[in-house]
């Protein structure tokens, strides 16, 4: 079993996806696009580093109690850490979950490192954000360069995506509030952040 460094997990989410999901956000990235919506996931430095088989309980756990039909991958960036990302894609095969994940790289090039892993994948969004492309009439999809491409038969007839609204989930957790979504609903058309709580 390998480690994975991640940034944060949500047991289920209603709009990572089609379906309820399960999502993780890796910690990590090499790419740094100007504007990225997850600043803090950037940095190359350890955030929660924990065996796989944590996360695979915890998979499991939420299948079981919110019927979750597969898992999000975020980042950061999940391919740098092919090793937990083979195992974690392999996890969700095998127990009849979906996989959705979002990279900065470009299809073609992982495939001819990764096609182990992205065998796995049902749907790969793929490609750098372009803060000068921003994308507002595609679901979760920061920049108009960026693919959805559907790698399996499963999601062949699923337009989620190319829906042209945003949402953002809030969700509690005893004394704790996670906030997760599009990054457009709070960018105006310069890509400027502008959110206030009064």
């Amino acid at each position: 079993m390998s480690n994975i460094n991640v940034a944060k997990f949500l047991m289920n989410s209603e709009i990572e996806g089609p379906g309820t999901r399960f999502v993780i956000w890796f910690q990590g990235c090499n790419i740094n696009c100007n504007g990225c919506s997850n600043q803090e996931l950037i940095p190359l430095e350890p955030k929660y580093f924990i065996p796989t088989s944590l996360l695979f309980e915890k998979i499991l756990e939420a299948k079981e109690e919110f019927c979750i039909e597969g898992v999000t991958l975020l980042g950061g960036e999940p391919f740098l850490q092919p090793d937990a990302l083979l195992e974690l894609t392999n996890f969700c095969k095998a127990n009849d979950l979906t996989v959705i994940c979002f990279t900065g790289y470009i299809y073609e090039k992982l495939n001819l490192e990764y096609q182990n892993i992205l065998s796995n994948i049902d749907i790969l969004i793929d490609g750098p954000f372009l803060i000068k492309q921003l994308d507002y009439k595609r679901r979760l999809i920061g920049s108009k360069n960026q693919r959805v491409i559907k790698l399996t038969e499963f999601y062949k007839d699923c337009d989620y995506f190319e829906k042209p609204h945003s949402e953002i989930e809030i969700q509690l957790y005893n004394n704790r509030l996670s906030m997760n979504g599009d990054g457009v609903v709070f960018d105006n058309e310069f890509g400027e952040f502008k959110f206030k709580i009064n």
